[in-house]
């Protein structure tokens, strides 16, 4: 058997794995806070995970700007737990819509709904009931910066 075959799409190499259309994502050494805040101290690379390109695209991910980050806290349960991992488009950088992002405010890392208010400050939620809203006034807003929308979450069982 030759080294790749062609199918359409991409190859398969002669391990029978999909060349050409796998993405591989870097996996940062950075907790995103559900709670009260992480402080940053590196952004080193600590692993590097394979998706689909296909996949990416059908979620509208930038593949170049993904990055993967673990979570720590319980505030965005039930949706995101403790232990899981994003995949953060940080080419998203401003909020466009009110959706999970991860955001960075005097060096924590945070992740939370973002809801944009219409006169531009914003409130950040957090799913877990027990922590209560917090509104960003808009004299505060540019201090916050959106590190990326978070795209997709996975967890192991």
């Amino acid at each position: 058997m030759p080294d790749a075959q062609s199918f359409a799409g991409g190859a398969i190499d002669n391990r029978g794995r999909i060349m050409n259309e796998i993405a591989f994502i870097q996996r940062l050494d950075v907790q995103a806070s559900a709670g009260t805040g992480a402080l940053v101290v590196s952004e080193d690379t600590v692993d590097i995970l394979g998706f689909n390109r296909n996949w990416l695209r059908e979620r509208s991910i930038n593949a170049a700007a993904a990055r993967i980050l673990d979570v720590k806290g319980d505030s965005m349960e039930p949706t995101i737990r403790d232990g899981d991992i994003l995949v953060v488009d940080t080419s998203i950088n401003q909020v466009r819509d009110n959706a999970i992002y991860v955001i960075i405010y005097a060096g924590n890392v945070l992740v939370k709904r973002v809801h944009i208010k219409r006169d531009g400050s914003l409130t950040l939620i957090s799913d877990n009931e027990r922590y209560p809203r917090e509104d960003v006034p808009i004299a505060e807003v540019p201090d916050l910066h959106i590190a990326g929308r978070v795209m997709w979450f996975g967890r192991s069982i």
